[in-house]
């Protein structure tokens, strides 16, 4: 929701030691105007909200999304963090009644934030990104096995993102997984790509991060995926084959280029599916 801004390069600070930005904790910091809240609406009904809270570097601090629908709240989250690099996003996660928490580490340097849940079985992520700030790819190697030994796997996820223009324009998601017995042994692979078309405006608020399969509460705090421009139309494809299913985004704007609203429409076979209405309010 809010583009990543700063310097994903070392800066000289006399002695080879932290850069200002690590020093202040700026690495998680997001622009102004920040978003306080967004409503999602859908035939005039408020059908979920996002409302954020920040600290006085701009970092985010809370974050709650809640069905309307239901009145359930789906994310009830605290942010903090720990050292320089480090957040830690601590509270609910819908289903789950208990408490969990994420904890991420930004590095700019290396250009990747790592990150993982503390639940038994979580997946560990990292995200690369460019000198610009957008996404370049995202890749996790999870593992499985039966407590009796009957069953074992190791798998391999990736997001490949294509960048241009400071704009991801192709995301290719791909598994593979091998899988063993006492028996045999077998391999599986799958892809799906997925097409992204902007526009002129620039995405001041990364509205993307709607946008894409991600780990919201993470990418969210940091900026991801930081295309710099605004998304208009979304296609997919599995193999060779276009998938009927496509969306497209149109928006509103306030005096200052900031987005006011944004539209959108979920398309199968040209036919409208469903209209999505994201209202913005800021600080």
């Amino acid at each position: 929701m809010l583009v990543l801004t700063v310097s994903c390069g070392e800066k000289p600070n006399g002695g080879g030691g932290k850069t200002p930005e690590e020093k202040t904790g700026a690495v998680w910091s997001l622009p102004a105007p920040l978003v306080q809240k967004v409503e999602v609406s859908a035939d005039g009904t408020v059908i979920e909200s996002y409302e954020y809270t920040y600290d006085d570097q701009g970092r985010m601090l809370s974050l709650r999304k809640t069905d309307k629908l239901s009145n359930t709240v789906l994310l009830d989250l605290q942010y903090s963090y720990p050292d320089d690099k480090g957040m830690k996003a601590t509270g609910k996660f819908y289903p789950v009644t208990s408490n969990r928490f994420i904890t991420a580490v930004k590095d700019n340097a290396q250009k990747t934030v790592s990150y993982n849940g503390s639940w038994s079985g979580a997946w560990s992520y990292v995200t690369t990104f460019d000198a610009g700030g957008t996404a370049t790819g995202t890749s996790t190697d999870p593992e499985f096995a039966a407590k009796g030994g009957q069953y074992s796997s190791q798998a391999h996820y990736s997001e490949v993102y294509t960048v241009s223009g400071g704009c991801i324009s192709q995301s290719v998601m791909g598994t593979d997984i091998e899988s063993r017995t006492s028996l045999k042994s077998a391999k599986a692979s799958s892809a799906l790509t997925v097409n992204y078309t902007y526009s002129s405006r620039d995405d001041r608020q990364n509205f993307a991060v709607y946008l894409f399969p991600s780990e919201f509460p993470v990418w969210v705090a940091a900026g991801l995926p930081g295309c710099k421009k605004l998304i208009t139309g979304i296609s997919m494809a599995s193999g060779s084959v276009p998938s009927p299913v496509k969306t497209q985004i149109d928006y509103s704007f306030d005096t200052s280029g900031n987005i006011d609203t944004a539209i959108r429409t979920d398309l199968n076979n040209g036919e409208t599916v469903l209209v999505r209405n994201y209202k913005f309010f800021y600080q």
